[in-house]
């Protein structure tokens, strides 16, 4: 009789193979039982991209210190092991979700400086209250806005994604300002980094009444007000 554990044969005179014998047997026989059972598969690997959003998405809406890891295991399934072997923990995980969100502002948000003349702008800025640019985000408020007012500023790295996003805004106005004042469409007169520095707080300002609106009007007229002073930056014909 051949051992099927190690293929040789049982000695002379022996039902069984030796290495069956005593803890041997044993041992082999839990293999045994355990090589019949179906493997369990390997947990999906998450796709980084789809856990972010998940991320962003909790945090936006609790915020960071208002976000468990409790919380991001069930947005993201990421449990608290993964969570800080993968990505560093809690605070590095927030800053990947914040390093996102600035992409996505850059890359898609922020005005294009190619072919955006003032009217252009304003409309832009007009846009800031269409239900497909911000959706139910818009009730949340702006994610950096939000990072501005929860956490201190320590010269960590919060404060370099904030700086990142102020100049980021402010470079791209200042070119389409500049770029009017160069075409002639604005006035000579009209300083493109001291209007920049206005919109983008003005933007700011924005941000804050889109999130505090107590109806699904109440931002409308200040976003009208802010298009219009734009709007008459152009040099009349």
């Amino acid at each position: 009789m051949m051992c099927p554990f190690c293929g040789n044969p049982a000695p002379p005179g022996k039902d069984a193979c030796p290495c069956l014998s005593g803890s041997h047997r044993h041992m082999s026989a839990r293999r045994a039982r355990t090589d019949q059972r179906p493997r369990m598969s390997r947990a999906r690997k998450a796709d980084h991209k789809t856990v972010i959003a998940a991320a962003q998405s909790v945090f936006w809406q609790h915020g960071y210190h208002g976000t468990s890891t409790r919380k991001i295991k069930q947005s993201t399934g990421l449990t608290r092991f993964t969570l800080q072997t993968a990505y560093g923990g809690k605070e590095a995980f927030f800053l990947q979700t914040l390093d996102a969100y600035l992409d996505r502002a850059e890359n898609g948000v922020f005005p294009n400086p190619d072919g955006t003349d003032l009217d252009g702008l304003a409309r832009w800025v007009e846009g800031r209250l269409d239900p497909e640019t911000m959706p139910v985000k818009a009730a949340k408020g702006c994610l950096l806005l939000n990072s501005i007012t929860e956490f201190d500023r320590d010269g960590g790295e919060i404060d370099d994604r904030i700086a990142r996003y102020f100049d980021g805004l402010q470079t791209r106005l200042a070119q389409i300002l500049a770029q009017a004042v160069a075409a002639g469409e604005a006035g000579p007169d009209l300083d493109p980094e001291e209007k920049s520095r206005l919109l983008v707080s003005l933007l700011m300002g924005l941000a804050v009444t889109i999130k505090a609106r107590l109806n699904d009007d109440f931002a409308a007229p200040y976003t009208a007000a802010a298009a219009a002073m734009i709007r008459h930056w152009r040099v009349l014909a």
